[in-house]
């Protein structure tokens, strides 16, 4: 088993183009669909594509786990639904076509970190709890992710930065309905996968109290939820040196937690 292949990349939305193909990434010798990582990149909502997860194929490759990367449109050229819907999309095609190329779509597992992290768990609230179709997901792991939008929206302005505001072209006084659609902790169900979420206590950028809530609103809920706080650690979901640069080889903030948390729902434990 090799950790080092490229991956197959398909159009399955090619009306967005090159953000609308999914980079697929299965070992050599796969004989049989595998259960995989659906990756959605950050990057603020207005940067990153299939490439900026693609060194965690690493991680996955020797578990026997496909890892498949999604992109989609950026803000500000386009807004809040587009990143979504194209995400929506992305989930359609798996459940349709994702065994033909190798993939067991009975067993997909939700990543993000930051924008991607706010994504994915907006997926796991909304689209399951719309019925949208997709495969069977069964668990969902995001680092630092915005929960709650008009609150993202409140910091951001604190700093003097509009990312929030550029993603939904509005601010929640001009649009509470969209904000309300955008933040995931609004849209929590009981039908739920078991989800992971880790943060750092000192992210600048989106601060720990964004998951914080989201574990409250998820236990109020009785949903299976574990959170790891990483102590004065930033807005990352890579372990930092003491000389303030990302580990080399990358690591992933508890990572063997997450790889773990991932082995288990792809059990069914």
């Amino acid at each position: 088993m090799t950790s080092d292949i490229h991956p197959r990349i398909l159009a399955v939305n090619p009306a967005i183009g090159e953000r609308g193909n999914l980079h697929i990434y299965l070992a050599e010798n796969a004989s049989e669909p595998v259960p995989f990582v659906l990756g959605i990149h950050g990057g603020g909502w207005m940067q990153g594509d299939q490439t900026s997860f693609h060194y965690l194929w690493k991680k996955f490759c020797p578990l026997g786990i496909g890892l498949v990367l999604a992109s989609y449109r950026v803000a500000p050229e386009y807004p809040f639904p587009a990143a979504y819907d194209d995400l929506l999309m992305a989930l359609a095609w798996l459940k349709l076509e994702g065994r033909a190329h190798g993939l067991d779509t009975s067993r997909c597992l939700l990543f993000g970190s930051s924008a991607g992290g706010h994504l994915a768990m907006l997926l796991a609230t909304r689209a399951i709890g719309e019925d949208r179709p997709r495969p069977t997901v069964c668990g969902v792991a995001q680092y630092c992710g915005s929960m709650d939008l008009p609150a993202q929206y409140a910091r951001d302005e604190e700093q003097g930065s509009r990312p929030t505001r550029d993603f939904l072209s509005a601010t929640p006084a001009e649009n509470p309905d969209l904000y309300r659609a955008a933040s995931p902790l609004e849209h929590v169900h009981t039908k739920m996968p078991p989800v992971w979420m880790a943060h750092g206590s000192t992210d600048p950028l989106v601060p720990i109290s964004q998951s914080e809530a989201m574990v409250e609103r998820l236990r109020a809920k009785n949903q299976d939820v574990i959170f790891l706080e990483a102590r004065n650690v930033g807005h990352t979901m890579i372990e930092i040196s003491s000389c303030g640069k990302p580990v080399e080889p990358l690591e992933l903030l508890f990572e063997q937690d997450l790889l773990r948390f991932v082995q288990r729902r792809f059990d069914g434990s």
